[in-house]
């Protein structure tokens, strides 16, 4: 989940998981005309284990990066023949594809086999003032930018 408050000309954003906060804005001063768009800034960061950062706090809380595979037989003629499908990189305790996450309790408590330094649920907060260059704030979860681009 991705919140975003606004208080005054203040902007609070606060991120947990592979949610994504991004903001919109004419940042050419050059320019009279003002042009929606002209720059993308994110102002946040997707929790997934791929992150540097989210990689060396997982690992240096107890908990394990790693790829989930399969094997399918992609020719009938040759059933000794077969394909592995790599899927997202997963952590380990929780067998999720983000860091970060509320709920889950398989991969946080102790009594199921969890870890609680691993998958953790503290949201990244960032804040900045506001200014009549910024034009809009889109807000996308779910991995949603799994698919799209800033």
């Amino acid at each position: 989940p991705i919140v975003v408050l606004i208080v005054e000309d203040q902007c609070y954003v606060a991120n947990v998981g592979d949610s994504r906060a991004l903001l919109s804005g004419n940042f050419n001063i050059l320019n009279s005309i003002s042009e929606q768009g002209n720059k993308i800034y994110a102002l946040s960061r997707d929790h997934k284990p791929n992150d540097e950062l989210e990689r060396k706090r997982i690992i240096e809380g107890g908990g394990q990066i790693y790829h989930r595979t399969t094997a399918q037989n992609i020719d009938s003629a040759n059933p000794s023949k077969k394909e592995i499908i790599v899927g997202p990189l997963r952590v380990l305790p929780g067998r999720l594809s983000v860091s970060r996450t509320f709920g889950d309790a398989e991969a946080k408590l102790s009594k199921y086999g969890g870890n609680p330094k691993v998958v953790i649920a503290e949201p990244e907060i960032k804040s900045f003032k506001i200014s009549k260059d910024h034009d809009f704030i889109v807000l996308g979860c779910d991995g949603i930018f799994d698919k799209l681009s800033n």
